[in-house]
């Protein structure tokens, strides 16, 4: 059994949808700071804008590791959701590269003690950009195709099944939920 799948069966779902929360946050926290920046003259939201930005790049990681996972059970047949999919990762595929761009000639910039380029500050922005729209067709993957999500049914019956355990069972230790892909 793949890691990924040991953290599917511990939470009950992907952690694609969690993960991706750190690189999102933290990018906005670097565009934020970029403003910041721009608008006080303090180097200190520079620095602030980089760190964040790494811990993004760091969080990128996490992201596309589990996206690329749940990606391979999208069937290529089904469409819009096989299309959609494609478009959501190579959007953050880009997404990633212009953070990336942007730390790089940051860090320089930092070393060169000067402040960061309005080109490095554009990238971060563009990337921005494109990770709010990768973040739209994520949640047309989710609310609109139903990627992801559990049949009602199959939820009804999992709350069923750990009803009737919790009622019927041993209460002094932990009770563990079987789901059908866990077993």
């Amino acid at each position: 059994m793949k890691a990924i799948d040991k953290v599917e069966e511990l939470i009950g779902h992907s952690p694609h949808p969690a993960i991706v929360a750190i690189p999102i946050g933290a990018w906005l926290t670097s565009t934020i700071a970029d403003g910041f920046a721009i608008a006080t003259k303090k180097t200190a939201y520079d620095d602030a804008a980089r760190i964040s930005m790494a811990v993004g790049l760091v969080g990128a990681v996490g992201a596309i590791v589990t996206g690329l996972h749940d990606y391979g059970y999208i069937p290529k047949a089904r469409e819009p959701s096989q299309s959609i999919a494609t478009r959501h990762g190579w959007g953050n595929a880009v997404a990633t590269s212009l953070f990336l761009i942007s730390f790089v000639l940051r860090v320089r910039a930092s070393q060169a003690k000067q402040s960061p380029s309005i080109f490095s500050r554009m990238l971060a922005l563009a990337g921005s950009g494109t990770v709010a729209y990768t973040g739209w067709l994520g949640g047309k993957l989710v609310e609109e195709q139903g990627e992801g999500v559990k049949p009602i049914i199959q939820q009804q019956n999992e709350v069923e099944n750990v009803r009737k355990r919790i009622l019927s069972e041993d209460h002094s230790g932990p009770v563990h939920m079987q789901t059908e892909k866990s077993g």
